[in-house]
């Protein structure tokens, strides 16, 4: 099993060059096609009302509601995505990637990213995506991103992801099964994977502890050792896996996302935003 569409989240973050070395890793045939998709932020219904880019400073739209700061504004977002598109296919060519795909859209980057990752297997993002705000409303847009597309999410954080040790949270939950049949392609490659269980491993409201035959059975087509590790009950399981994956220098954390009624922007709490938020350790996260 290999992965056959990767989405890479294409903005001016740092990390861009991880993002696509990763896909290089990942893409190991020529049926791979890597897309690269840049956000401009600017809203669909302000893309209709304001005109195109082009090029020359912008003037105001006789008539428009609209000032020529906001046409300014708007052309910048779009030069600044253009040259990020054209640093990426430099990148993808260094990298070997032989199929690549760019997209430039109008819309907010959480919606267009769950949009268009419906047609990939893999979206990669980075962690430092939204400058100037603070990590919890990071967390969300990842968390949204991860919620509402299809595909699994991989995050990369500060850690590099070497291939070294990969870490499951495991709680024989829905999430947490299509999780790790996502990560699989990645897994194969990782020298050690691990697995916890923190207590029962009892999905709130299922009534069902962890199995670990389940378990056996998702990971069946590693065809290599999954160890299974048994930690006690904990009251704030985010902190304890971060605790763990530090303890055995993992450099992956897969885990499944469970949806849960709430806000676009409010604070998130519970295990999936604390983990997002708080991981120097890369993520792949499946809803």
């Amino acid at each position: 099993m290999r992965y056959r569409s990767i989405l890479i989240y294409v903005s001016n973050a740092l990390d861009l060059e991880r993002r696509v070395r990763l896909a290089a890793c990942l893409a190991s045939n020529e049926a791979v096609t890597v897309t690269g998709l840049a956000v401009s932020g600017v809203s669909r219904f302000m893309s209709q009302v304001l005109p195109a880019v082009t090029g020359s400073p912008a003037e105001s739209v006789p008539g428009s509601l609209f000032p020529s700061e906001e046409q300014e504004r708007r052309d910048r977002q779009h030069l600044g995505m253009t040259a990020a598109l054209e640093r990426f296919e430099v990148l993808a060519q260094e990298c070997g990637i032989v199929r690549t795909q760019t997209l430039h859209v109008d819309d907010d980057a959480a919606t267009a990213l769950s949009n268009y990752g419906n047609a990939a297997d893999l979206i990669i993002l980075g962690k430092s995506e939204l400058h100037g705000v603070d990590d919890r409303k990071e967390s969300d847009f990842i968390e949204f991103v991860a919620l509402n597309a299809a595909a699994a999410v991989f995050m990369v954080s500060e850690k590099p992801f070497c291939r070294r040790h990969a870490l499951i949270a495991w709680n024989s939950s829905s999430a947490a099964s299509r999780a790790v049949r996502n990560a699989i392609p990645l897994l194969q490659d990782v020298d050690a994977v691990s697995a916890v269980i923190f207590g029962d491993g009892m999905v709130p409201g299922a009534g069902v502890s962890a199995s670990e035959e389940e378990l056996r059975q998702c990971t069946a087509s590693l065809q290599k050792p999954v160890v299974i590790l048994h930690r006690p009950p904990a009251a704030d399981v985010g902190h304890a896996l971060l605790t763990l994956a530090a303890e055995l220098d993992a450099d992956l954390i897969v885990m499944g996302c469970v949806a849960h009624p709430r806000w676009r922007g409010v604070l998130l709490g519970g295990t999936t935003g604390v983990v997002i938020a708080e991981s120097p350790v890369s993520l792949l996260l499946s809803r």
